[in-house]
C-alpha cells in the first residue's frame, strides 16, 4: 500500500507567498544584529537568489509514506478433535516527518556556508512490527484446553535528513542516524473452559495462567546527531595537602551558543541507552451464570504479579436482563490496573519545540535520571481505575438493531508528562543543571504521576441489513460517543508546592481533556454481491483545542490556545475477488480532502501557520489519500 499526503500550504497564497517576517535577518534565538534587517531588504535578498516565499512555505506532519504488510493463519487438524494453530505477520512502514523550516537568518540553527536559503529538516521513521503466535486446541474430560505462546516486537529507527547539527560547523553532515528503540512481549498462556448446561440454565467457567515477559531497548545514534561540539570544559584550582595547587575539571559550559544535534530530532546519546526487561505472572477464573433464559450473571477475577510492581488483584462484575426481544437491560462494574510501561521508565529524548515564535531546545528526562531524583520527581507507580456502565440493547423490528450505553471511568494517578522547568530557575538542584548542560536543552521535562480523571459518556450504535431482490447484500451503520473527561486531583510533589503549575501545566490538562473530540459520529454504508464488495463512510469529528506555551514564566508560564472546527472525514471503496484466494481494493480515503482549520501561531511568532489540525481529532493529518490492496487468503 503507498500513499502521499496533500502538502499543508500557509493561508495568504499570493502570487509571492505571504512575509511573515525576515527570512535572511532577525528569527529564532538570533543575535541582535540580525534584527537590522527589513522586509525590503530581505525582499532583495530573496529576488537576488531567484525564489520567492513560496520557497519557505510550510509542510507540516506526515508527508509521504510506504507500508508493506505480510501476514498468515493457519491451523491444522489432528485425531480426536485437537488442533495445532498459528498466526503472525511481518509489516514495515516508512513515513517522512517534516517540522518548521529553519530560516536562512535563524542563526543559531543554521549555517549559510552549509545551506543559504535555509532547509525544511525531515525525519524518516522507518517502523518494523513482527508477530508469532502457535499453540494447540482441545478438549480433554469435558473442558476445553488452549496452550499458546504469542510473542510480538515493535522495532523504530530514525533517519534526519535535510538538516544539520549548527554546533559542528561546516564540518556537519546533512543526514544523521539519531538511533533506535525497540519493545517486544512474549506471552505463554494456558486456558480451560467448559459448560454445564444443567446448572440452572448454563453455567460457563473459564479459568487459566500466563507469564509474559517484556523488554525495551534504546541503542545510540551516531555522535553528530546528538553532541554539542561547543562544550569546553571548566576548571577550578584545588590544593592538596602539602598545599601544592592542581587544577580539577567542575563541569562544562558551552562557547558559542549554536544549537546540539540533528535539527527536528535530536539522537539517543551513549548515557541514553537501556536494555531492561521485566515479567508478568497472572492467574484468572470467569464465571457466567444464566440464572434464567432472561437474566445473565458474570464475574471475573485476575490477579498479577510485576517484577517491578509486586502484586495487583482487579475483578469485574456484570448483568443483563432481557424483558422481551425488543428491549434488554445490560450493566457493570470493574476495576482496573495499568502498570507504567518500560518506555515511561526509559525513555530519553532531545528536541526542539518553539514558543512564540522562539525555537527552544528542551529534553524529556526519563524517571531513572539522576536529573529527576534530584528534582524530587517520585518513581512512577501504576494507574489504578475503576469503571461503571449501564444500558439497553433492542431489536424493535426485523434486521435492526440499537444499543445505547451510559459510563464512567475514574482513573486515578495518570502518567503524564510534567511541564517545563527552566533552565534559568536558579533553584533548581546541580543534577538538573548539568543536564541542561550536558544535552545543550533549556528547558527538562519528566514523566510523573501527575493527575486523575473522570470520563463520562454515552455510546450508542445502531444497523440495518437486508436482501435485495438480486441477492445484494446491503447493511447500514450507524455509531456515536459523546463523551467528557474531567480533571479530579493534582499530584504536586512533596517540596516542589511552588512548581505546582508546571507540574502539571494547561497544555497538559488540554491534552487530557480538551484534545480529543467530545463528539464523534459514524455513517457507513457496504453493499456486497456476487464478486464484488463497495464501501462507504463518513465519520465526524467534532472540536478540539490546543495550547501553545509561550515562556516558562514562573510560578506560571503563559499560553496561546486555539479551537478547531469539526470536521467530517469520507472515505470510499471497491473490491473484486479475482479469485478464492485473491481480493484486490481500490479506494480513496479523506475523499474530499479535508484538513481541518489552520493551525494559527501565537501573535508575533514568526512561524508559519499551517492546516493539520486534524490529527488531533481524526488521527491523522493526511489530506486525500488514493490505495490499492491486494490481499491473499489461504484455506
Amino acid at each position: 500500500e503507498y500513499a502521499t499526503q496533500a502538502v499543508s500550504l500557509p493561508s495568504g497564497n499570493y502570487s509571492d507567498g505571504i512575509y511573515i517576517g525576515p527570512a535572511y535577518g532577525g528569527g529564532a534565538n538570533t543575535r541582535g544584529f540580525d534584527q537590522i534587517y527589513t522586509k525590503e531588504i530581505d525582499d532583495a535578498i530573496i529576488a537576488s537568489r531567484g525564489i520567492d516565499r513560496h520557497f519557505f512555505d510550510q509542510r507540516g506532519s506526515t508527508n509521504k509514506s510506504k507500508d508493506g504488510l505480510l501476514s498468515f493463519n493457519a491451523a491444522i487438524p489432528l485425531k480426536d478433535g485437537f488442533e495445532v494453530y498459528s498466526f503472525g505477520g511481518i509489516s514495515h512502514r516508512n513515513s517522512q516527518f517534516t517540522a518548521v523550516y529553519r530560516l536562512p537568518g535563524w542563526t543559531e540553527r543554521n549555517n549559510t556556508f552549509v545551506y543559504p536559503d535555509g532547509f525544511l529538516p525531515a525525519m524518516d521513521n522507518i517502523i518494523t512490527d513482527q508477530s508469532f503466535a502457535v499453540g494447540v486446541k482441545g478438549k480433554v474430560s469435558g473442558w476445553n484446553f488452549d496452550v499458546s505462546n504469542v510473542y510480538g516486537r515493535n522495532a523504530f529507527d530514525n533517519i534526519i535528513s535535510n538538516t544539520l547539527n549548527a554546533s559542528l560547523g561546516q564540518k556537519t553532515p546533512r543526514t544523521f542516524n539519531a538511533g533506535s528503540y525497540n519493545a517486544s512481549q512474549n506471552s505463554g498462556s494456558l486456558d480451560f473452559s467448559r459448560k454445564f448446561d444443567k446448572v440452572l440454565n448454563g453455567l460457563n467457567v473459564a479459568f487459566g495462567g500466563q507469564y509474559r515477559v517484556e523488554t525495551y531497548q534504546i541503542i545510540a545514534g551516531e555522535e553528530g546527531s546528538y553532541s554539542k561540539a561547543d562544550l569546553s570544559t571548566i576548571y577550578s584550582i584545588g590544593y592538596t595537602t602539602g598545599g601544592i595547587p592542581y587544577f580539577v575539571a567542575a563541569g562544562s559550559t558551552p562557547l558559542n551558543g549554536l544549537s546540539p544535534g540533528s535539527q527536528i530530532h535530536a539522537g539517543f546519546r551513549p548515557s541514553n541507552e537501556v536494555n531492561v526487561k521485566r515479567s508478568i505472572s497472572a492467574a484468572y477464573a470467569d464465571v457466567e451464570l444464566n440464572v434464567t433464559d432472561k437474566w445473565l450473571l458474570s464475574g471475573a477475577l485476575r490477579v498479577e504479579n510485576y517484577s517491578d510492581f509486586g502484586s495487583v488483584t482487579t475483578y469485574k462484575a456484570a448483568t443483563r436482563y432481557g424483558f422481551a426481544k425488543w428491549l434488554a437491560v445490560r450493566g457493570g462494574f470493574n476495576t482496573g490496573f495499568r502498570a507504567p510501561d518500560l518506555a515511561q521508565f526509559y525513555y530519553t529524548e532531545t528536541s526542539t519545540t518553539f514558543q512564540n515564535g522562539v525555537a527552544i531546545d528542551q529534553v524529556t528526562a526519563n524517571n531513572v535520571n539522576p536529573a529527576t531524583k534530584a528534582l524530587g520527581i517520585p518513581s512512577l507507580q501504576p494507574e489504578k481505575s475503576k469503571g461503571y456502565s449501564a444500558g439497553i440493547t433492542s431489536q424493535p423490528i426485523q434486521n435492526v438493531e440499537i444499543t445505547v450505553d451510559a459510563y464512567q471511568v475514574d482513573i486515578k494517578d495518570r502518567v503524564g508528562n510534567t511541564g517545563r522547568f527552566s533552565a534559568t530557575d536558579i533553584n533548581l538542584p546541580a543534577d538538573v543543571r548539568a543536564l541542561f548542560v550536558q544535552t545543550g536543552t533549556v528547558q527538562a521535562k519528566f514523566f510523573y504521576n501527575s493527575f486523575s480523571t473522570r470520563t463520562r459518556g454515552i455510546e450508542f450504535t445502531g444497523s440495518y441489513r437486508f436482501l435485495l431482490p438480486n441477492g445484494g447484500n446491503v447493511a447500514f451503520l450507524a455509531g456515536a460517543n459523546l463523551q467528557k473527561t474531567t480533571l479530579t486531583k493534582v499530584n504536586t510533589p512533596k517540596g516542589l508546592e511552588a512548581y505546582r503549575y508546571i507540574i502539571f501545566d494547561e497544555s497538559e490538562e488540554v491534552r487530557v481533556t480538551r484534545s480529543i473530540p467530545k463528539t464523534k459520529i459514524t455513517l457507513q454504508g457496504t453493499y456486497n454481491i456476487n464478486k464484488f464488495n463497495f464501501l462507504l463512510r463518513s465519520v465526524y469529528f467534532g472540536s478540539v483545542s490546543a495550547v501553545s506555551q509561550l515562556n516558562a514564566n514562573f510560578p506560571k508560564p503563559d499560553y496561546y490556545y486555539q479551537t478547531y472546527s469539526p470536521i467530517w472525514i469520507t472515505d470510499i471503496s471497491a473490491g473484486y475477488r479475482i479469485t478464492p484466494v485473491l481480493q484486490a481494493t481500490v479506494g480513496v480515503n479523506n475523499l474530499f480532502n479535508v484538513l481541518g482549520d489552520y493551525s494559527i501561531p501565537a501573535p508575533g511568532s514568526n512561524i508559519t501557520r499551517t492546516n493539520s489540525p486534524s490529527a488531533a481529532q481524526s488521527g491523522t493529518s493526511t489530506g486525500l489519500q488514493p490505495f490499492i490492496r491486494l490481499s491473499a487468503t489461504f484455506k
